[in-house]
């Protein structure tokens, strides 16, 4: 039997930053140390790529930026991580699919500046993020484009398609459970329901693997409409501050509008969210019926 690389652990001592490998050669899962690190973000950059290589579809360039996390490291270091990269094969049952990291690491890969590589002409400084450039948050800069989706935009945005999709399972059971979604909801049949749980989920499967969550469908963007409402009120209350802490932070968080501007088709769908009788059998059916213009999503559901 082959090796087989399950996820990637960082541990964190006062002196000693490492990241252990969990790895089986064919007598069951053991945990193996890899390399060792001078600082705990470091290790954690490199076990957040590697996993993200290990599981599902990973975001594009998310191995020449584990080759570029590892130029700054030791030789050994350098050849030791290098050393089990095509050994790396997707596997939908890896442990690293359960770890929260997994998700943090798709959140990661999010750009947090708009700037082209190099810097722009309007700044000398924003190539390392625009959160500190006076250009960018002035307004001043026409070169660079802010991202849409920043790592914790996306962060805060997968929380809300997790409470949302467990929310509206619940609301089957509770009548009194559906004030947070759209008055025709609570007429639905418990089948369009679930392919409403659905499309959250798969908008938050976007967003682990690194993806903007562009919508395939008119119901799927009722769903990110509502992602952005609870993210919105999410921020607010602050449960998830310490979460948002451990991601980069940029002048381009939280853009609400901007992503309800840019990522969606039109705002059709939004003369239904007010709706507040029954839709026709059709009506409903249109709601999940895809776009032409949008590929099929290259991975499944994880969450």
């Amino acid at each position: 039997m082959k090796t087989i690389y399950h996820g990637f652990l960082p541990q964190h001592t006062a002196s000693t930053h490492r990241v252990f490998a969990i790895v089986d050669h064919g007598g069951g899962e053991t945990m193996e140390a890899l390399a060792t690190f001078p600082t705990a973000e470091r290790a954690d950059t490199v076990a957040d790529l590697l996993n993200l290589l290990t599981v599902g579809h990973p975001p594009e360039r998310t191995r020449d930026r584990l080759l570029a996390a590892l130029d700054a490291e030791p030789g050994p270091v350098r050849a030791a991580v290098t050393s089990i990269l095509d050994a790396l094969d997707t596997n939908p049952h890896a442990l690293a699919v359960h770890l929260r990291r997994r998700a943090t690491a798709g959140f990661a890969s999010f750009p947090v500046t708009g700037c082209p590589t190099g810097g722009c002409d309007t700044s000398m400084t924003c190539a390392d993020g625009c959160l500190d450039c006076a250009a960018c948050d002035s307004g001043e800069c026409d070169t660079c484009m802010p991202p849409v989706i920043t790592p914790r935009t996306a962060l805060l945005l997968h929380t809300a398609a997790e409470i949302l999709s467990d929310e509206v399972t619940a609301a089957l059971e509770n009548p009194d459970g559906w004030e947070a979604f759209p008055p025709f909801f609570r007429h639905l049949p418990p089948a369009a329901v679930e392919r409403f749980r659905t499309a959250f989920l798969d908008l938050a499967a976007d967003l682990t693997h690194g993806a903007e969550p562009h919508p395939r469908t008119n119901a799927e963007e009722m769903a990110l409409h509502l992602m952005t409402d609870r993210a919105t009120a999410e921020l607010e209350l602050g449960a998830f501050d310490k979460d948002l802490e451990q991601l980069p932070e940029t002048t381009a968080d939280y853009d609400w509008e901007g992503i309800l501007d840019t990522l969606f088709q039109d705002s059709d769908y939004t003369m239904l969210m007010t709706n507040p009788g029954k839709l026709h059998a059709k009506t409903i059916a249109s709601l999940f019926h895809p776009f032409d213009d949008m590929p099929e999503r290259p991975y499944t559901t994880s969450f």
